[in-house]
Formats: structure tokens, C-alpha cells, sequence
């Protein structure tokens, strides 16, 4: 069964998930993984820029064709000069309403508009609009005549539209302008009714074509410096994830790991002590995710993935003190919130952390076997699920669609060290009473005890 069936689905994910992953800054975390990416040179780049990272999208030939022009741009390393200036003044100079007579009239009167113009301070902004304007229509016009080799889908759109906006006449015409070295009044008149009067749309949306290629040009430019690969998608969305060299981007020298999931294995289960990295771990496959979706540069070596329709974690939940509701009641209603969802849908990731944290140990055991038991048995999504409470694993470890993982903890010298590696199987590995005894803690109570 195929994760995708629909093209207008909207991808699923909550504002928990969101806050947990730290797609944007919130009060958890002053990082954020929109952040890394928020490098355009462009104010309209920048608005491009939040509108893709707020739509992940669930259809695999449009994140195909995002994807693909990341690959374009890296291989044949063609830019576009994004001057900001000029993009600001020109979004002022077509916004600002004036009511030009028609050009024929206009003609007629050349010294009076002139010495209308010099009068007041719409000389300067038409002047300086019409320059502006120009500069931004030279460079994309050289972007669209230095593109070679075999175009993706979306070049070609962006391609059309900077070539076939005007006529070919007034095409013709804006090229000898702007090589023009000195515009005399009746050029700057008849280019300003152009662009403001017969051809603004057309104008609005050359703009637009170039806030897409800043998005596209720095997010390239951001994930190679991160280290961030493009994932691929795979063919015929068949139900596999691949990831290898994970890491996650907000540590310094992170240590890498691989993990993997397919139809016959949709549940990870990864133990592991306190503190060993498995809310790191599940962080960066739930930010790994959310940028395949939106088709940008992920955290990792690899990723081959599928399309999901939602991603939905539970890592960082806290309490409800308002409504008087206790941590255990918390996770309770978010895990009946996603009981909900696979029954609404299919092809959902779903990422929880230290299940029944919030409750006794025989509670939290009790919780975690039968819910972790009955989500196995939903073979269309994905399951991550962390836990440190082993004797869980060992009950379900007869259950075949359920991949067991640890994170490594390792003795040296009689003191743990974790090492933030990914293993196969169940830890055995306890270190509650080691702290305890490290941290000498009995001994100060028996010595308060001789005072």
C-alpha cells in the first residue's frame, strides 16, 4: 500500500510538534531549524522562504520537482544577482499610486510632467524606480540566457516566464533600455507606463520568480555549508526510509547515526540509559522528515524516503496547569490525539519519547507494552518510540515488525560514557543507582544522621 494517493492533501502536523522539533523558535529553544535556512537576500525571498517552511507538502512530484532544482543549481552553479536595494525600492515604486495621463498625451507634455516631477518627490521615485526596475529585469534576463543543459520542470517555468512576460517587441525594447546609457524623459515616461500601468501584474509576478530563486539559491547555498544533503524520494513512493550519517544540527560535532524503516519493519524501538542521546536521536529524524517534506537539505549522508501525510511527536510535552491536568493525563490525551489520526489517515510518522514518564514505573509498563503492542499492529505509518524501561522491549521483542535499537553507554575505568551511537538489540545497561551512588548521596544522609 502506497503512503499518497491525493495531490491537495494538506501534511499534518501540530503546533507540539512544531515546539518539539524546533522548526521555529518558541520558548523551548532559542534555535530554530527555519534559522539555519533564513539566508535570502530578498525581503520577498524571506516571505517565499516562511511560506514553504509553513506547507510541507504531501505530493512526491512536487517535492520531486523542489528537489530537483537544488540539484540543478548545485551542478551547474548559475546564479542570479539579487541586489536588495533594488527590490525594495521597486516594490515601493509599484505600490505608489499615482495617475499618469496615457502615454500619447503624456508625450506632449514631456517638459511639464518634468518640471511637475522635479517639484515634488516623485522624480526621484519614478527615476530611481525605473533604474531599479531595470537592473532587476537585466539580471533575470541573464539568469534565463546562461541556463544550459537539461532543465527541470520548475527552471522551465521560471525560464517562460521571464522571457515570455512581455511581448517580444517590448522585450526587444526593455534590452535596448537597458543597455541605454543615457534615458532621455521620453523613455523614463514610456517605461514607467509600462511597468506600473499596462504591464504591473506581469511585474508582480517577475518579482515573485525571483523571490523563488532566492529561496532556492541561498537554502542550496545554507545546506552545504551545514553538511545537509538532498533526500531522494522514492520511486513509486514505495514504504521504505533510509537515513544515514544522521546528525542533528544544532550540536557542536555531533556524532552520526543510520537507521531504517520499511513495510516489514514500520516500529523502531530504541532503549537506552539516561541521558545516552535518544531525544537527540529521535529530534533529528523528526527534523529530517519535516525538511524531506518541504524537499530542502537534511541533517544526514542519505535519506531515501517516502511521502508521509503527517508527522506527529511527543517529546518535550508539559504540563497542563491550568486545566489542572497532570503530566500522566497529558500523555494520555496525546496518545488517544494520535489514535485519532490513524484512524483518519494513513502514512503518518509518529515520534514519542519515554512513553508514561508521568506515572509509576508498573503504570508506565503496563501503558507503554499495550500501546507500543497496538501500534505495531497499524502496518500503513511509521512508529519511533523511546523508552528506559527494558523489561517493555524484552515483552514485545517477539513481535517481528518491531526493529530494536539502544543507544550505546560503554564503562571506561568504572565510569559510563556515552558514546551517542545507534546499536542493534536491548541495552541492558542501568546507571539510576550508579549515579545515586556517585553523587555519594547515601553517605551525606548517614552523616546528616551522626549530627
Amino acid at each position: 500500500m502506497m503512503f499518497l494517493t491525493g495531490t491537495l492533501m494538506n501534511f499534518d502536523i501540530d503546533r507540539q510538534t512544531l515546539n518539539d522539533l524546533a522548526i521555529f523558535q518558541n520558548n523551548n529553544s532559542r534555535q530554530s531549524i527555519y534559522n539555519l535556512f533564513s539566508h535570502t537576500n530578498t525581503i520577498g525571498g524571506s516571505e517565499a522562504l516562511h511560506d514553504m517552511f509553513n506547507k510541507p507538502l504531501t505530493d512526491p512530484v512536487q517535492i520531486r520537482e523542489r528537489i530537483e532544482v537544488f540539484l540543478y543549481i548545485a551542478e551547474h552553479n548559475i546564479t542570479i544577482d539579487l541586489n536588495r536595494n533594488d527590490y525594495d525600492f521597486v516594490e515601493f515604486y509599484l505600490k505608489k499610486h499615482y495617475h499618469p495621463k496615457p502615454f500619447s498625451v503624456i508625450t506632449g507634455f514631456l517638459e511639464k510632467i518634468i518640471h511637475t516631477f522635479n517639484n515634488n518627490n516623485d522624480y526621484y521615485v519614478i527615476k530611481t524606480g525605473i533604474e531599479s526596475t531595470l537592473a532587476i529585469l537585466h539580471s533575470l534576463i541573464n539568469y534565463a540566457d546562461a541556463l544550459q543543459g537539461h532543465l527541470p520542470q520548475k527552471i522551465q517555468e521560471f525560464r517562460s516566464a521571464i522571457l515570455n512576460t512581455f511581448r517580444p517587441e517590448e522585450l526587444l525594447w526593455l534590452k535596448q533600455l537597458i543597455k541605454k546609457p543615457n534615458r532621455n524623459a521620453a523613455d523614463m515616461a514610456k517605461a514607467d507606463h509600462l511597468f506600473r500601468q499596462l504591464a504591473y501584474e506581469k511585474m508582480k509576478a517577475l518579482l515573485n520568480v525571483a523571490y523563488q530563486l532566492d529561496v532556492y539559491q541561498s537554502v542550496g547555498l545554507s545546506g552545504k555549508k551545514l553538511g545537509f544533503t538532498l533526500p531522494i524520494v522514492n520511486e513509486n513512493n514505495a514504504r521504505a526510509l533510509t537515513i544515514q550519517g544522521l546528525f542533528h544540527p544544532f550540536i557542536a560535532n555531533p556524532k552520526d547515526n543510520d537507521i531504517a524503516f520499511s513495510a516489514g519493519r514500520n516500529v523502531c524501538f530504541i532503549t537506552g540509559t539516561n541521558m545516552a542521546g535518544k531525544s537527540s536521536l529521535l529530534k533529528s529524524i523528526g527534523i529530517a522528515i519535516y525538511l524531506s517534506q518541504i524537499g530542502f537539505p537534511v541533517p544526514a549522508k542519505h535519506m531515501a524516503t517516502p511521502t508521509f501525510k503527517g508527522l506527529i511527536t511527543t517529546i518535550n510535552l508539559a504540563d497542563d496547569l491550568e486545566q489542572g491536568h497532570s503530566h500522566f493525563y497529558k500523555e494520555v490525551l496525546r496518545v488517544k490525539q494520535v489514535a485519532e489520526k490513524l484512524n483518519q489517515s494513513e502514512g503518518i510518522f509518529v515520534i514519542f519519547d519515554e512513553l508514561f514518564r508521568g506515572t509509576n514505573v508498573k503504570d508506565a509498563y503496563d501503558a507503554s507494552l499495550a500501546i507500543i503492542a497496538a501500534f505495531a499492529e497499524v502496518k500503513t505509518c511509521f512508529f519511533l518510540v523511546s523508552t528506559h524501561i527494558v523489561e517493555v522491549a524484552h515483552e514485545l521483542s517477539s513481535i517481528e515488525n518491531i526493529n530494536f535499537r539502544y543507544m550505546e553507554t560503554i564503562f571506561e575505568d568504572t565510569n559510563p560514557v556515552n558514546t551517542y551511537k545507534l546499536k542493534e538489540g536491548i541495552t541492558e545497561e542501568r546507571l539510576g543507582m550508579w549515579i545515586v551512588k556517585n553523587e555519594r548521596i547515601l553517605e551525606i544522609i548517614k552523616n546528616a544522621l551522626k549530627t
